[in-house]
């Protein structure tokens, strides 16, 4: 099965606001080991740039919070 170009777009943000939304709850929990915590820190970052630098800027300060909270 192939997708279209608009469906793949779609899973691809949807997939991405749900990392993120992991990466934020697990950035809550102290029994996340820091080397799991930093990964997460740079696929936030990296899901960040994308998102933004393709019109999807509303969650940036969503998506900066949760890379800040992943460094505590």
């Amino acid at each position: 099965m192939k997708l279209s170009d608009e469906d793949r777009d779609r899973l691809a943000l949807h997939t991405a606001f749900a990392v993120h939304q992991i990466a934020r709850w697990m950035a809550t929990r102290a029994d996340v080991p820091p080397d799991i915590r930093e990964r997460l820190k740079g696929h936030i970052s990296a899901l960040e740039g994308v998102m933004v630098t393709t019109g999807h800027d509303w969650i940036q300060g969503e998506m900066e919070a949760t890379e800040t909270a992943l460094r505590a």
